[in-house]
């Protein structure tokens, strides 16, 4: 029995890396095709393999805060399979509605609605040092978004096309790696307690990342990739480097963060440079509330899961 919850356990964490590779590492890329310097599927391939190189390097800090903590205590094994398949449905159903749940709001919504239920209790001054930085990170980006914008404008003419070629891609490089950084430790950190070495975890959950950026992310990073062109070479690289200083960031502090988050703050103070917007106040709001009831949702859902398959003696 022991053996198939640790089976299904790692099944679960290589589903979370794949959905991560073909979810967070896509805007990495999509001002990359968009400048036409590289394909999509090359753009695919780079994404991926700089994921893998960040998950590896510098994915230990957000495993280890995702893992244990967060919580008193070790996560049990029947907690990890808990807190994976509970981020790996919500995740399953934020494709299918196309409802907004980023995978770090849920990741560590279900390990605290676990900790209530296995008795390890949440380590309060962390969560709130979490949850206070994803409180900061709009403001931030909004921040450093203006900033960057108003010195991209100043110092990287349009007219530049080789050189704003190059520049993108080498941020598309750079972010992409950020996320493998920053997101691996939701696909593995949960596996920490069962007693494996973390650089082989941080290689399976890098490999996971890869073949979802390299499978599943190409018709991503095309739609990403005209999103971008409508938002301009220089606001994309602003919004693209902001999001990954503060990826950076959250990986220095272990705090796994949301992209998409940081993205849309980012091009928000990039719009200010050039007085305009693409985002209205009714979404931002909508997209808002959305992230924080699918955190609510990861708590409830986890707490609920837990005491079901305690009670069932598993």
């Amino acid at each position: 029995m022991i053996n198939i919850v640790v089976g299904l356990v790692f099944l679960a964490s290589i589903f979370m890396g794949i959905s991560i590779g073909s979810s967070a590492v896509p805007p990495a890329f999509g001002p990359v095709t968009s400048s036409g310097i590289i394909g999509i599927l090359k753009s695919a391939l780079l994404a991926g393999i700089a994921a893998f190189v960040g998950a590896v390097f510098q994915g230990g800090r957000v495993s280890e805060t995702v893992g244990s903590g967060m919580i008193h205590g070790e996560v049990q094994m029947l907690q990890a399979l808990v807190i994976l398949v509970i981020a790996s449905v919500l995740v399953i159903v934020s494709v299918m509605t196309k409802y907004p749940m980023p995978t770090a709001f849920t990741v560590v919504g279900a390990v605290i609605g676990t900790a209530f239920s296995f008795g390890s209790g949440p380590k309060w001054n962390v969560v709130n040092g979490i949850i206070g930085y994803w409180l900061a990170v709009p403001f931030l980006a909004l921040g450093a978004g203006y900033g960057v914008s108003l010195l991209l404008q100043k110092y990287l003419p349009e007219e530049s096309k080789k050189g704003v070629q190059y520049l993108t891609l080498f941020m598309g490089l750079f972010v992409a790696y950020t996320a493998g950084a920053n997101s691996v430790g939701k696909a593995v950190g949960p596996l920490l307690s069962l007693g494996y070495e973390m650089s082989m975890l941080l290689i399976l959950g890098g490999i996971s990342i890869l073949v979802g950026a390299w499978l599943l992310s190409p018709r991503i990073i095309d739609a990403v990739s005209f999103e971008y062109s409508n938002l301009g070479p220089r606001r994309s690289i602003s919004a693209l480097s902001t999001s990954a200083i503060l990826a950076q960031v959250g990986v220095f502090l272990g705090i796994p963060i949301s992209f998409n988050q940081a993205i849309i703050g980012s091009t928000l103070g990039s719009g200010l440079v050039v007085g305009k917007t693409n985002v209205g106040k009714r979404k931002l709001g909508l997209t808002a509330g959305a992230w924080i009831l699918a955190f609510f949702i990861a708590i409830g859902a986890s707490y609920v899961l837990s005491e079901g398959v305690q009670m069932l003696g598993l």
